[in-house]
């Protein structure tokens, strides 16, 4: 009989190799879905103005791109406020730098342009649906783990996140990387993890303060394993000792600046909307399934021996997004804040599924089951809840590519819209030019003052004459109107239209856009004022009391 031949060595590796190529597959498959719903949504057709922080985040990445490819030519802060005069959306410090450095590393390898900043956006998703599908397949499959991983980049709030320049998905990315380290850490008590889950959770406080929320996570993890021993470990206390030194500074520099730029809400004054909000935020057709996969793989061990740490962290995760944000309301409640906790809650679904399944006659295998009753809980979600939110169109990339003509070249131009309109003008050019070219001044600031919500309005100038003084004296050249159906116009912009129309011998109309492609969304008129043609004189002066609590001011050669 001959001897039987020992096992290779190369058989894990194989097994490794496969599983990462299935990966990377999926990973492909799903990328290349988010970027058909991102397409299909006009996303790539559409300007960053979807949200006013659209084209900040934009602007600002962009900064961060320029200032590495100049060689760090000055502090950041010098930096950042010389930017702001020439592309006034530069959000440097409002939010965290992790974003930003990101997408300036990915503009330095490809061209910043709306297609791929987008790509980066869907990138970014892609790699949580992934996660999530990796999770999902050592639990129910791989079939039941891909249908959970679609269903998470179809759902209409994150559609609508991935179809923008936005921080939200790349929280939800840390935040569930945070939980699963986490959840190993609770496993297996390697200290390893628990230094993970303290540099996932500063990573996502230097995204967004959203990311705070993680700080409450391992409380919950540990009262829902009931592992309370590990609170006497010292491996436990790595985790807040790295996001102390990491995310704590960032995040006290960070609250200083946003306690100034809009108005607080009493605590707990949002909690019915968050509440209702975490219910729905998946659709009412999962709701269910999320709740049976809740209670059996969360609640009900919790209340006898204690959840697996995977699922308690995932358990936790959802509870302390839900909580961060009823308890510290800074702003009005939006759905894109809790896209974080759809990861677990698809988790929880997979696992009502799993739980149906096993209830069913057992005529029919259990994978078969899984199957079906998966494959009725996609379906429903196709009918009832699935849609894909649309993205407008505006007109200012028409508008960017008639003031990039060599006519206007470094002129100083004045837009008057709210915080979006002024937004996508400014990203516009910002993406077209040699930087720094064209000195862009937002009406929001120039002839009034607000905070970053638009509280305390006050008007800086009282009639037409003051305000044709003030732009002569710039001078302002260029005088972009945005006319949006929706747009709550501001006084300033009433002020504007009556020294147009009581000095219109001296303005000349350049022409009303968008003319190619035609749009019901808004308007846009361009003015020039003639005294001003090919002049580049003064000084200006920004003025930030809100943000940088001081003016910046500069004289023009």
């Amino acid at each position: 009989m001959p001897p039987s031949t020992p096992p290779s060595d190369s058989a894990p590796v194989r097994v490794r190799t496969r599983s990462w190529l299935r990966t990377v597959a999926v990973l492909t498959a799903l990328l290349l879905f988010a970027v058909l719903l991102q397409w299909l949504s006009g996303a790539y057709r559409a300007e960053f103005g979807a949200f006013p922080d659209e084209s900040a985040h934009f602007v600002t990445g962009l900064m961060f791109r320029d200032y590495v490819a100049s060689g760090f030519p000055e502090s950041p802060i010098k930096y950042a406020e010389d930017y702001y005069f020439h592309y006034p959306k530069v959000a440097f410090g409002v939010w965290g730098p992790l974003l930003y450095a990101i997408e300036g590393t990915w503009m330095l390898v490809f061209p910043p342009s709306h297609i791929s900043i987008l790509l980066l956006m869907s990138l970014i998703i892609a790699l949580a649906a992934t996660l999530l599908y990796r999770v999902l397949t050592k639990e129910t499959g791989p079939v039941l783990a891909l249908m959970a991983a679609l269903i998470f980049l179809a759902i209409p709030v994150v559609q609508s996140s991935t179809g923008m320049v936005m921080a939200d998905g790349l929280v939800a990315l840390l935040d569930f990387c945070a939980a699963l380290a986490f959840g190993k850490y609770l496993t297996s008590n390697d200290w390893r993890y628990s230094a993970l889950f303290g540099a996932f959770a500063s990573l996502s406080i230097l995204t967004k303060s959203t990311g705070v929320a993680l700080v409450l996570l391992p409380g919950f993890a540990i009262l829902l394993t009931r592992q309370f021993r590990v609170l006497k470990k010292p491996s436990l206390w790595i985790a807040p000792a790295i996001i102390a030194c990491i995310g704590g500074p960032w995040e006290y520099y960070s609250s200083k600046l946003w306690s100034g730029l809009h108005e607080r809400f009493p605590i707990w004054s949002f909690a019915g909307n968050y509440t209702a909000l975490l219910i729905t935020i998946a659709g009412i057709a999962l709701l269910p399934l999320i709740a049976i996969g809740f209670y059996d793989r969360v609640a009900a061990p919790a209340l006898k021996r204690g959840a697996d740490g995977k699922w308690a962290a995932a358990g936790a995760l959802i509870l302390s997004v839900w909580l961060f944000h009823c308890a510290v309301p800074a702003a009005g409640p939006e759905p894109r804040y809790l896209i974080a906790v759809l990861p677990p809650m698809l988790m929880c679904a997979a696992a009502g599924i799993g739980v149906l399944a096993r209830l069913l006659p057992s005529r029919i295998s259990l994978q078969h089951r899984t199957w079906g009753v998966g494959a009725l809980a996609f379906i429903v979600f196709l009918v009832t809840e699935f849609s894909i939110p649309q993205k407008s169109y505006h007109g200012f990339d028409e508008v960017a590519e008639r003031l990039e003509s060599p006519e206007f070249a470094n002129s100083v131009i004045l837009i008057s819209s709210e915080a979006d309109g002024e937004g996508m003008l400014i990203s516009e050019m910002a993406m077209r030019e040699r930087r720094p070219s064209h000195i862009i001044l937002r009406a929001t600031k120039m002839l009034s003052q607000s905070n970053w919500n638009g509280e305390h309005y006050r008007l800086l100038y009282a009639t037409p004459q003051e305000l044709m003084t003030f732009l002569q004296s710039v001078p302002v050249e260029v005088v972009v109107i945005h006319n949006e159906r929706t747009y709550r116009s501001f006084p300033d912009q009433a002020l504007l239209r009556r020294a147009i129309a009581s000095f219109q011998n001296d303005w000349e109309h350049l022409g009303t856009f968008p003319q190619r492609r035609p749009t019901v969304a808004s308007t846009i008129d361009i003015y020039r004022l003639k005294s001003s043609a090919g002049h580049r004189r003064g000084k200006i002066r920004i003025e930030l009391p809100y943000t940088r609590g001081h003016a910046i001011e500069r004289e023009l050669p």
